[in-house]
């Protein structure tokens, strides 16, 4: 009889321990980690900031140009979103007409604030006498930039300084070639002045020029009245620039 409890015994404990096995080889553990999704946060390409947009478009009028808030335009002719958010520029053909973005009245500054412009983009329909794509102005009471950086009518990217007599009719300037430039391809411009220099670069093609310049003595007189500016100013008469900005921003 013991002998048969005993047997009894040991069977049982034969059972318990393969039904134990059994459930631990059944166990699956779900990793929360490896199914939860963070949240997708996209930071916008094209990012005006506070600058405004004037444009010649409406009035038809070089010397009459309206301004808006640059981040609010859509759906004009002279500058459209588009559907993949990359924003259209255009301008009249006929020679001084614009439509550009600028830092607004208040904003100018002198070459040792830090401030960094930056954009990519595409440009088609290049006019015969070359097209102005960034500058950095000035509100001192001259009649010319310092610098213009531009696709001249060789198809070059130049940059042109203003050296002399910036509030005469007329001056003298050095001309930096830079890469030149295929229609329809891409290119990037990016300015940056601290500490008295404007440093530039200028990509397209694999190829990347730069430049650091500072103002000659002759802008003296001006030098906390600077700003940057971006977009179409045509010097030609036959074709409407269109310039597609697929990147832009601008810090300070």
């Amino acid at each position: 009889m013991l002998k048969t409890y005993f047997k009894f015994i040991f069977i049982f404990f034969i059972i318990l321990s393969c039904s134990s096995n059994e459930t631990e080889k059944d166990v699956v553990i779900d990793d929360d980690t490896e199914t939860t999704e963070e949240p997708v946060t996209t930071e916008k390409s094209v990012d005006f900031g506070k600058l405004v947009v004037e444009t010649s478009w409406i009035s038809e009028d070089t010397g009459d140009r309206d301004t808006f808030n640059a981040s609010e335009v859509d759906n004009e002719a002279w500058m459209d979103v588009l559907d993949n958010d990359n924003v259209l520029m255009t301008c009249l053909a006929a020679d001084s007409h614009r439509t550009e973005l600028k830092e607004n009245t208040g904003i100018e500054s002198s070459l040792n604030t830090l401030k960094k412009m930056k954009y990519t983009a595409t440009l088609t329909d290049i006019p015969s006498n070359g097209v102005t794509v960034a500058q950095i102005h000035n509100r001192g009471g001259v009649n010319r930039p310092w610098i213009r950086v531009y696709i001249d009518d060789d198809k070059y990217i130049k940059i042109k300084a203003t050296e002399t007599t910036p509030d005469e009719s007329k001056s003298s300037y050095s001309t930096y070639v830079g890469p030149l430039y295929t229609a329809k391809n891409e290119f990037s411009i990016n300015i940056t002045t601290q500490n008295g220099v404007a440093t530039f670069e200028i990509i397209t093609a694999g190829i990347t020029y730069s430049e650091s310049l500072t103002p000659s003595s002759d802008w003296d007189n001006y030098q906390n009245s600077y700003y940057l500016k971006a977009g179409v100013y045509t010097e030609g008469d036959d074709v409407e620039p269109k310039l597609e900005m697929s990147a832009f921003s601008i810090e300070y």
